[in-house]
Protein backbone atom coordinates (compact mmCIF):
# COMPACT_ATOMS: atom_id res chain seq x y z
CA UNK A 1 0.00 0.00 0.00
CA UNK A 2 2.75 2.51 0.87
CA UNK A 3 4.69 1.38 -2.22
CA UNK A 4 1.71 2.77 -4.03
CA UNK A 5 2.36 5.87 -3.45
CA UNK A 6 5.10 6.42 -5.27
CA UNK A 7 4.47 4.03 -8.27
CA UNK A 8 0.92 5.14 -9.38
CA UNK A 9 -0.47 4.23 -12.76
CA UNK A 10 -4.50 3.61 -13.32
CA UNK A 11 -4.40 1.11 -16.11
CA UNK A 12 -7.85 2.57 -17.11
CA UNK A 13 -6.12 5.59 -18.09
CA UNK A 14 -3.99 3.55 -20.68
CA UNK A 15 -7.14 1.30 -22.18
CA UNK A 16 -8.50 4.67 -22.52
CA UNK A 17 -5.79 5.73 -24.86
CA UNK A 18 -7.15 5.99 -28.42
CA UNK A 19 -4.70 3.80 -30.67
CA UNK A 20 -3.74 4.33 -33.58
CA UNK A 21 -4.43 8.04 -34.33
CA UNK A 22 -4.75 9.21 -38.17
CA UNK A 23 -2.13 11.28 -39.21
CA UNK A 24 -1.32 14.38 -37.03
CA UNK A 25 -4.62 13.68 -35.36
CA UNK A 26 -2.49 13.63 -31.87
CA UNK A 27 -4.45 16.27 -30.69
CA UNK A 28 -8.07 14.68 -31.21
CA UNK A 29 -7.18 11.71 -30.50
CA UNK A 30 -5.51 12.30 -27.14
CA UNK A 31 -8.04 14.36 -26.37
CA UNK A 32 -10.86 11.34 -27.13
CA UNK A 33 -8.42 9.47 -24.50
CA UNK A 34 -8.98 12.00 -21.62
CA UNK A 35 -12.65 12.46 -22.04
CA UNK A 36 -13.24 8.71 -21.82
CA UNK A 37 -11.37 8.47 -18.69
CA UNK A 38 -13.08 11.22 -17.04
CA UNK A 39 -16.82 10.61 -18.96
CA UNK A 40 -16.92 6.89 -19.98
CA UNK A 41 -17.49 3.25 -18.75
CA UNK A 42 -14.31 2.20 -20.02
CA UNK A 43 -12.62 5.01 -17.67
CA UNK A 44 -14.71 6.72 -14.40
CA UNK A 45 -17.83 7.81 -15.90
CA UNK A 46 -21.02 6.07 -16.95
CA UNK A 47 -21.59 7.02 -20.59
CA UNK A 48 -20.63 4.69 -23.34
CA UNK A 49 -16.91 5.09 -24.69
CA UNK A 50 -16.55 7.55 -27.32
CA UNK A 51 -14.12 7.18 -31.11
CA UNK A 52 -12.21 9.43 -32.20
CA UNK A 53 -14.45 9.07 -35.35
CA UNK A 54 -17.31 9.83 -33.28
CA UNK A 55 -15.67 12.77 -31.83
CA UNK A 56 -14.87 14.17 -35.07
CA UNK A 57 -18.19 14.43 -36.33
CA UNK A 58 -19.87 15.83 -32.98
CA UNK A 59 -17.02 18.85 -33.84
CA UNK A 60 -17.98 18.76 -37.34
CA UNK A 61 -15.30 17.34 -39.18
CA UNK A 62 -16.70 14.77 -41.72
CA UNK A 63 -14.71 11.91 -43.22
CA UNK A 64 -12.28 10.77 -45.01
CA UNK A 65 -10.50 11.34 -41.13
CA UNK A 66 -7.28 10.37 -42.58
CA UNK A 67 -7.11 12.99 -45.50
CA UNK A 68 -7.78 16.10 -43.11
CA UNK A 69 -4.73 18.21 -41.88
CA UNK A 70 -4.56 18.46 -38.86
CA UNK A 71 -1.64 19.88 -38.29
CA UNK A 72 -2.19 23.64 -39.00
CA UNK A 73 -5.05 24.29 -36.96
CA UNK A 74 -4.55 21.57 -34.03
CA UNK A 75 -3.31 24.50 -30.82
CA UNK A 76 -3.60 24.27 -27.26
CA UNK A 77 -6.38 26.06 -26.94
CA UNK A 78 -8.44 23.78 -29.88
CA UNK A 79 -8.37 21.11 -27.61
CA UNK A 80 -10.17 23.13 -24.67
CA UNK A 81 -12.51 24.09 -27.15
CA UNK A 82 -13.38 20.82 -28.48
CA UNK A 83 -13.30 19.45 -24.75
CA UNK A 84 -16.23 22.47 -23.87
CA UNK A 85 -17.96 21.03 -27.19
CA UNK A 86 -17.87 17.60 -26.05
CA UNK A 87 -19.04 17.90 -22.74
CA UNK A 88 -22.45 20.79 -24.16
CA UNK A 89 -23.19 17.54 -26.70
CA UNK A 90 -23.01 14.39 -23.75
CA UNK A 91 -24.48 17.09 -21.21
CA UNK A 92 -21.64 16.61 -18.78
CA UNK A 93 -19.46 19.02 -17.11
CA UNK A 94 -16.11 19.51 -17.19
CA UNK A 95 -13.04 22.48 -16.89
CA UNK A 96 -9.46 22.33 -18.03
CA UNK A 97 -6.89 24.69 -18.29
CA UNK A 98 -2.74 25.05 -18.48
CA UNK A 99 -1.21 23.01 -15.68
CA UNK A 100 2.42 24.34 -16.68
CA UNK A 101 3.19 26.91 -19.63
CA UNK A 102 6.69 28.89 -18.12
CA UNK A 103 7.32 30.07 -22.00
CA UNK A 104 5.64 32.19 -24.49
CA UNK A 105 2.04 33.50 -24.76
CA UNK A 106 -0.66 32.07 -22.14
CA UNK A 107 2.23 31.23 -20.17
CA UNK A 108 1.50 29.98 -16.15
CA UNK A 109 3.31 32.90 -14.35
CA UNK A 110 4.09 31.53 -10.84
CA UNK A 111 4.35 28.04 -11.68
CA UNK A 112 7.52 26.53 -10.95
CA UNK A 113 8.38 23.01 -12.29
CA UNK A 114 8.51 21.43 -8.63
CA UNK A 115 5.05 23.52 -8.02
CA UNK A 116 3.43 21.89 -11.50
CA UNK A 117 5.10 18.21 -11.35
CA UNK A 118 3.38 18.75 -7.56
CA UNK A 119 -0.04 19.09 -9.14
CA UNK A 120 0.45 16.53 -11.77
CA UNK A 121 1.18 14.09 -9.46
CA UNK A 122 -1.31 14.70 -7.38
CA UNK A 123 -3.82 14.74 -10.43
CA UNK A 124 -2.80 11.52 -11.41
CA UNK A 125 -3.36 9.75 -8.07
CA UNK A 126 -6.95 10.59 -8.22
CA UNK A 127 -9.63 9.87 -11.24
CA UNK A 128 -11.21 13.22 -12.19
CA UNK A 129 -8.54 14.31 -14.00
CA UNK A 130 -6.66 13.51 -16.95
CA UNK A 131 -3.67 15.15 -18.88
CA UNK A 132 -2.37 16.26 -22.26
CA UNK A 133 1.25 16.72 -22.43
CA UNK A 134 2.24 19.19 -25.71
CA UNK A 135 5.49 18.20 -27.07
CA UNK A 136 7.63 18.84 -30.12
CA UNK A 137 4.61 18.43 -32.95
CA UNK A 138 2.57 15.88 -30.62
CA UNK A 139 -0.24 15.40 -28.14
CA UNK A 140 -0.22 12.57 -25.67
CA UNK A 141 -1.26 11.66 -22.25
CA UNK A 142 0.73 11.25 -18.67
CA UNK A 143 -1.24 8.13 -17.38
CA UNK A 144 1.08 7.63 -14.38
CA UNK A 145 4.77 7.93 -12.35
CA UNK A 146 7.50 6.36 -10.24
CA UNK A 147 9.22 8.23 -7.46
CA UNK A 148 12.62 6.37 -7.80
CA UNK A 149 14.74 6.57 -5.00
CA UNK A 150 18.37 7.67 -5.12
CA UNK A 151 19.86 5.36 -2.47
CA UNK A 152 19.24 1.37 -3.86
CA UNK A 153 18.77 0.63 0.13
CA UNK A 154 15.10 2.37 -0.48
CA UNK A 155 13.96 0.21 -2.89
CA UNK A 156 11.24 -0.85 -1.30
CA UNK A 157 10.57 2.07 1.27
CA UNK A 158 7.05 3.81 0.75
CA UNK A 159 6.70 7.59 -0.09
CA UNK A 160 10.19 9.37 0.20
CA UNK A 161 10.48 13.24 -0.14
CA UNK A 162 10.95 14.71 -3.62
CA UNK A 163 14.35 16.15 -2.72
CA UNK A 164 15.19 12.05 -2.24
CA UNK A 165 13.81 10.83 -5.19
CA UNK A 166 14.04 10.94 -9.29
CA UNK A 167 10.37 11.12 -10.96
CA UNK A 168 9.54 9.28 -13.75
CA UNK A 169 6.16 9.80 -15.76
CA UNK A 170 4.51 7.77 -17.73
CA UNK A 171 2.96 8.69 -20.89
CA UNK A 172 0.64 7.28 -23.37
CA UNK A 173 1.14 7.94 -27.18
CA UNK A 174 -1.81 7.83 -29.50
CA UNK A 175 0.86 7.37 -32.42
CA UNK A 176 1.51 3.23 -34.04
CA UNK A 177 4.86 4.37 -34.50
CA UNK A 178 6.39 4.89 -30.90
CA UNK A 179 6.15 3.08 -28.15
CA UNK A 180 2.04 2.67 -26.10
CA UNK A 181 3.58 3.50 -22.93
CA UNK A 182 6.90 6.01 -22.44
CA UNK A 183 8.96 6.96 -19.44
CA UNK A 184 10.80 10.31 -19.54
CA UNK A 185 12.47 11.77 -16.64
CA UNK A 186 10.31 15.04 -15.06
CA UNK A 187 13.78 16.61 -15.44
CA UNK A 188 13.78 16.45 -18.81
CA UNK A 189 10.13 17.47 -19.90
CA UNK A 190 10.80 20.35 -17.63
CA UNK A 191 13.66 21.23 -19.74
CA UNK A 192 11.57 20.61 -22.70
CA UNK A 193 8.69 22.95 -21.96
CA UNK A 194 11.79 25.97 -20.37
CA UNK A 195 13.34 25.90 -24.03
CA UNK A 196 12.96 29.26 -26.08
CA UNK A 197 12.57 29.62 -29.67
CA UNK A 198 14.79 29.09 -31.65
CA UNK A 199 15.98 26.14 -29.26
CA UNK A 200 14.11 23.16 -28.92
CA UNK A 201 13.64 19.70 -27.29
CA UNK A 202 11.97 16.76 -28.73
CA UNK A 203 11.60 14.85 -25.34
CA UNK A 204 10.49 11.34 -27.54
CA UNK A 205 14.05 11.64 -29.30
CA UNK A 206 16.14 12.88 -26.15
CA UNK A 207 19.22 11.86 -28.04
CA UNK A 208 19.33 14.24 -30.80
CA UNK A 209 19.51 16.54 -27.75
CA UNK A 210 18.48 20.43 -27.78
CA UNK A 211 18.42 21.34 -31.74
CA UNK A 212 17.29 24.80 -33.55
CA UNK A 213 14.10 25.33 -35.18
CA UNK A 214 14.72 27.42 -38.91
CA UNK A 215 12.47 30.19 -37.64
CA UNK A 216 12.38 33.68 -36.78
CA UNK A 217 10.74 33.04 -33.43
CA UNK A 218 12.13 34.58 -30.39
CA UNK A 219 11.51 33.64 -26.88
CA UNK A 220 7.99 31.36 -27.37
CA UNK A 221 7.25 27.69 -26.33
CA UNK A 222 3.87 25.70 -27.52
CA UNK A 223 4.60 23.33 -25.38
CA UNK A 224 2.96 22.74 -21.85
CA UNK A 225 0.69 20.59 -19.81
CA UNK A 226 -3.38 21.01 -19.78
CA UNK A 227 -5.46 19.70 -17.65
CA UNK A 228 -9.13 18.37 -18.39
CA UNK A 229 -11.11 17.88 -15.48
CA UNK A 230 -14.61 15.94 -14.47
CA UNK A 231 -16.39 18.34 -12.50
CA UNK A 232 -18.98 17.17 -10.09
CA UNK A 233 -19.78 20.29 -7.76
CA UNK A 234 -22.87 22.06 -7.75
CA UNK A 235 -23.22 24.47 -10.40
CA UNK A 236 -21.85 27.73 -8.43
CA UNK A 237 -24.03 31.18 -8.95
CA UNK A 238 -21.75 32.55 -10.77
CA UNK A 239 -19.43 31.22 -13.30
CA UNK A 240 -16.95 33.59 -13.44
CA UNK A 241 -15.98 33.24 -9.22
CA UNK A 242 -15.75 29.73 -9.67
CA UNK A 243 -12.68 29.55 -12.81
CA UNK A 244 -10.49 26.49 -10.99
CA UNK A 245 -6.65 27.08 -11.91
CA UNK A 246 -3.24 26.56 -10.76
CA UNK A 247 -2.76 29.89 -11.48
CA UNK A 248 -4.42 33.49 -11.41
CA UNK A 249 -1.36 34.97 -14.08
CA UNK A 250 -1.67 34.60 -17.36
CA UNK A 251 -2.57 30.79 -18.23
CA UNK A 252 -5.76 29.93 -20.17
CA UNK A 253 -9.18 28.46 -18.51
CA UNK A 254 -11.89 26.71 -19.66
CA UNK A 255 -15.38 26.05 -18.37
CA UNK A 256 -18.51 23.93 -20.02
CA UNK A 257 -20.67 26.39 -18.44
CA UNK A 258 -18.55 29.70 -19.41
CA UNK A 259 -18.06 32.38 -21.96
CA UNK A 260 -14.72 31.05 -23.63
CA UNK A 261 -13.74 33.65 -26.19
CA UNK A 262 -10.23 34.04 -24.47
CA UNK A 263 -10.13 30.22 -26.11
CA UNK A 264 -10.15 32.03 -29.58
CA UNK A 265 -7.60 30.04 -31.90
CA UNK A 266 -4.47 31.89 -33.43
CA UNK A 267 -2.41 30.55 -36.19
CA UNK A 268 0.49 30.62 -33.91
CA UNK A 269 -1.36 28.57 -31.35
CA UNK A 270 -1.09 25.32 -34.12
CA UNK A 271 1.30 22.81 -34.39
CA UNK A 272 4.46 23.94 -36.61
CA UNK A 273 4.16 20.88 -39.01
CA UNK A 274 2.42 17.38 -39.49
CA UNK A 275 2.78 15.40 -36.23
CA UNK A 276 3.42 11.66 -36.29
Amino acid sequence: ESMAQRKVLDLRRWYCMSRPQYKASCGISSLVSCWNYLFSTLGHGDLPPITQEKALLILSFQPPFGEIRFGPFTGNRTLMRWFRQLNIHFKVRGRCHLVYKPQGRNRTVGVTGETALSYLKKGLQGNDRAFIYHCQNHYFCPIGYEDTPLVATQAYTGPLPQSEVETWVMIGDPSRKHPAIHCKKWDDIDADLNCVHPDFSDVRRLWRGIQQRKTKKKNGNLHCIIEFRRWDRPRPASASSSRSSITRGEGTNCEDDDEIGILELSSDDSLEEDSD
